[in-house]
Parts: structure tokens; sequence; C-alpha cells
């Protein structure tokens, strides 16, 4: 049976815009940034996950404590998105944000700068009541507020 040679193609992307600048060569066997989100949409984005004491999904209106922490979050970059669950689980709210390295230049350091923004807020953001200062960040990478119950 007669067949056609692959000479490009396979599962890799045909273009990582955000994170390899260009396309991927078909010599290129192993994919380099295997596990790192490419956002063909936008710019390459810094994920967060947060974890507070108290479900913070009561605080999602408006003049709710969510909404001075992310506008004090985004006095340093921008919110791309963000997810808040409702559960006390060990990270209850996702961050997206951008430009990359905005906090910091490495994984650790991002984390815990990140963290200090917004245990800046207060034990009584916006005068909810709400407790920012339990907050406790890990870079999770990209995962959904309900799948990062812990930062492995």
């Amino acid at each position: 049976m007669a067949s056609i040679p692959l000479v490009s193609g396979g599962s890799q992307p045909v273009f990582a815009i955000d994170t390899l600048n260009g396309p991927q060569l078909a010599a290129n066997v192993t994919y380099a940034p295997a596990g790192t989100p490419t956002n063909f949409a936008g710019p390459a984005l810094d994920f967060f996950g947060v974890g507070f004491a108290a479900d913070p999904s009561d605080q999602a209106g408006v003049n709710g404590a969510l909404q001075t922490i992310l506008q004090t979050i985004q006095q340093t970059c921008t919110v791309a998105f963000y997810q808040v669950d409702a559960t006390t689980d060990a990270v209850n709210m996702s961050v997206a944000t951008y430009p990359v390295g905005a906090f910091g230049g490495n994984a650790t350091v991002s984390a815990a700068t990140f963290e200090a923004v917004i245990v800046s807020c207060g034990s009584n953001v916006a005068g909810t009541g709400f407790d920012a200062t339990t907050a406790s960040v890990t870079d999770v990478g990209f995962r959904l507020a309900t799948s990062a119950t812990d930062p492995s």
C-alpha cells in the first residue's frame, strides 16, 4: 500500500507564540517547555493559587473584599482572569496575571511577593470583615481553583 511520509506536524503546537517565539521545527523531538501553557489569545501569563482561611466566594459582590484585593494586585500588574471557589480548600482562588515576572524573577519570589500584596489589604478588607492576612500563595501553574487544592 502506498503512503506519504509525514515530514511536519505531530502533537507539538505549530506556534508557541508566547513561550518559544516561533514555530517548532520537525527536528525538535522533545517539546522544551512541556507543561508550560501557551496563550494564543494574548500574552504569556503567571498563574497563582491563593488560599484564604475563609470561603472568599461571598466577597465577590460590588465593594466586596475581592474587588479591593484585585484592585490592589492591579497596582503592580494586570489580572487577565481569576476564579473563586466556594470552599476553604488550600487554594480557593486562582489568578492569572501579566506581564510574566511582574512579582519577581522566579516562582518562589513571585509567590512570596504576590502574597505580600494580598496580605497588605489587611484583616478587615474594605470594611467587610474579610481577613486577607491569612492568605497563602503558591505558584501552582495553570490550574482552576477547584482542581488546585495543593501546590503540587
